[in-house]
């Protein structure tokens, strides 16, 4: 999908990722979703309005074949699917080499941590401190998006 307008290219990723963590959300994957919104939807939308606002773009025709671009998406096409077909098959979960780490979550999260999805629950309750320092990572880059957008005063 080709947009002239940055800005409608702006909201439609916005929207977009409003969507992601809002399905993130209604499959009770709460951090993902979080953090979805607040990088995706948040930050991202932040620095993009800002660029735009400060410069001057004027998106021009392209004059470039697609032809080269059709075959290089076929390709990468091609390749995603072959290593699709490598993959073990969907809810299989003892199809990985670490098949009784796996095991164990799936049968004990739930009584352990209390909460209905495994995910949430490994990254919430196995994994804290790892979560922690993601929240740590996301609320630094937040506050370095403040530090940018703020405004200097002069000194007249």
């Amino acid at each position: 999908m080709f947009v002239k307008n940055l800005f409608s290219a702006i909201m439609a990723t916005t929207i977009f990722s409003l969507i992601s963590a809002l399905i993130f959300l209604l499959l009770d994957g709460v951090d993902v979703s979080l953090t979805e919104a607040a990088v995706g939807a948040g930050i991202s939308t932040i620095l993009f309005l800002s660029t735009l606002k400060h410069t001057n773009v004027m998106v021009k025709e392209s004059k470039t074949p697609s032809f080269p671009l059709i075959v290089l998406f076929l390709l990468l096409l091609g390749l995603l699917s072959f290593a699709v077909s490598d993959l073990p098959e969907f809810g299989k979960f003892n199809q990985t080499s670490n098949s009784q780490v796996s095991e164990y979550y799936i049968n004990k999260s739930k009584t352990e941590m209390g909460v209905p999805n495994v995910v949430t629950s490994i990254l919430a309750g196995y994994r804290g401190f790892d979560t922690l320092g993601e929240v740590v990572v996301i609320f630094i880059a937040g506050i370095s998006v403040l530090g940018i957008l703020r405004k200097r005063k002069s000194n007249s």
